[in-house]
């Protein structure tokens, strides 16, 4: 079975990663075989040239309406035999539907949707439902996908969680220092929750009995002046390092705690996964597909959404309870062998089968 996999992004963030994993495995199974769409300067594409098996078809533009995409994606289905196209970002969707319209039932068409927005009306919403298959990377966005579009035939909406390989990471490495170096890696974003964690290192800091902690975070993003001047306004600037964006493996080995304060939008979060693959406490807000991966006191530690002093408390507790911190590193380690990047390509190679 032939899979073409679409995705229109410009840059090599979670969405992306998950694409390339999916391909790598596609082009070392036996049963399938595989075609990557993507912008011709696209990252995505340099890291699946090095893969044998993997087709590369690149595009001329990140526009989901342009005509050029839209000849080669047809010349490619035909050329290929290419029974399901499967979209995996908003203007990639846009695109697959605009040439399901065209080509009918010549294959099936497949979104994943990664974010947990109600879907739009007009086209943003339309074009899902020309779907023969919508996978929500959450179970909260399979369920609001079926919320906000109540027309939509239910058994065409499935749940797979992204996965991640922990072979890319590195180990944890040790330092001669005695501080606690918290961390939090994302876009500087208003749903990433940045200003909750400013808040809540201005609550540790009234702790007294803290060992010297230092908090980094590392991604850009438009909320860059409003962190570092909400840091100096909480006389917190002192403690805060905002190391732009970076490889996050190559900052989490330093790492001794994991924040993700996330607020809204969330999907399956690789950031989390990130944290136990990297051997650390994470503490996460309690979002509902923040939820469906951790495990309250098991695999990590849990706040209300917004909580700023909820999470410093956490933080506090993590910094001066050694045991606590072995107890959820164990949990995290068992945890996200439920979240690899081959059980997130087998589920989508069974959807695959199923839908032929």
């Amino acid at each position: 079975m032939h899979i073409l996999l679409l995705d229109l992004g410009n840059e090599m963030r979670g969405g992306q990663w998950q694409v390339f994993y999916l391909a790598r495995a596609l082009a070392r199974s036996q049963k399938f075989t595989v075609t990557l769409a993507a912008p011709a300067n696209a990252p995505l594409l340099d890291h699946a040239a090095k893969v044998e098996g993997i087709t590369l078809l690149p595009l001329s533009s990140t526009r989901d309406w342009d005509i050029r995409n839209l000849y080669k994606l047809r010349r490619a289905i035909t050329k290929y035999g290419a029974q399901v196209i499967h979209t995996n970002c908003a203007k990639s969707a846009s695109l697959g539907a605009i040439v399901k319209k065209i080509c009918g039932n010549a294959f099936s068409l497949v979104h994943t949707r990664r974010v947990s927005y109600p879907l739009k009306k007009g086209w943003s919403g339309k074009k899902y439902l020309l779907a023969d298959a919508i996978v929500g990377v959450s179970q909260e966005i399979s369920d609001t996908v079926l919320e906000s579009a109540p027309m939509l035939d239910k058994s065409k909406v499935s749940t797979i969680h992204s996965g991640i390989d922990a072979a890319r990471y590195q180990a944890k490495r040790k330092r001669d220092d005695d501080r606690i170096i918290i961390g939090m890696i994302g876009a500087l974003t208003e749903q990433k929750g940045h200003v909750v964690l400013v808040k809540a290192l201005a609550e540790l800091a009234k702790y007294k009995d803290t060992p010297t902690w230092e908090a980094r975070f590392v991604g850009d993003g438009p909320l860059f002046t409003e962190i570092k001047e909400l840091a100096e306004e909480l006389k917190v600037s002192s403690h805060l390092a905002l190391l732009g964006r970076q490889d996050a493996r190559d900052q989490l080995p330093f790492f001794d705690l994991l924040a993700v304060p996330s607020v809204n939008g969330e999907g399956s979060s690789g950031v989390i996964k990130e944290g136990w693959v990297g051997q650390l406490p994470v503490v996460a807000s309690n979002l509902p597909s923040n939820l469906e991966l951790v495990e309250d006191q098991k695999s990590g530690l849990v706040f209300p959404n917004h909580d700023y002093r909820r999470l410093a408390a956490h933080l506090h507790k993590l910094m001066l309870d050694e045991k606590l911190r072995e107890r959820l590193v164990e949990g995290g380690n068992k945890r996200v062998q439920e979240f690899t990047d081959m059980k997130m390509a087998e589920a989508y190679m069974a959807l695959y089968n199923r839908l032929w």
